[in-house]
């Protein structure tokens, strides 16, 4: 029973690290944007935080720079996501049949060994 007790507390410990741990990573990524290091967030500096963010992704997505997301630079960027959706699928594919066929080695190995 104590051996019990002692492994549930040893549990209780580990999670409860993990979760702290997580939950001060979590702070400390909104507070980087805390400009005045007054330790709290206004709604200015989040406000500016996330408009660099969203600058940053439309300077992305406007492809000749002029301003403006025409429905060309939209279907240039869909294409993109799509071939690199596609390139990363095939990717996927090739690590997995290559995993598959490395086990099937090992299970051919083992199974003549005997």
């Amino acid at each position: 029973m104590k051996l019990i007790c002692l492994i549930a507390l040893v549990a209780l410990i580990f999670t409860s690290a993990n979760v702290y741990a997580s939950m001060h990573e979590a702070d400390s990524e909104i507070m980087k944007v805390d400009v005045n290091n007054d330790g709290r967030v206004s709604f200015d500096e989040y406000k500016a935080a996330h408009e660099e963010r969203m600058h940053t992704r439309f300077k992305r997505r406007d492809v000749n720079g002029d301003g403006f997301i025409d429905l060309a630079e939209k279907q240039v960027a869909k294409e993109k996501k799509h071939a690199k959706d596609q390139a990363d699928k095939k990717a996927e594919q090739k690590a997995l049949r290559e995993k598959y066929q490395d086990d099937r080695k090992k299970r051919k190995k083992h199974f003549y060994k005997y």
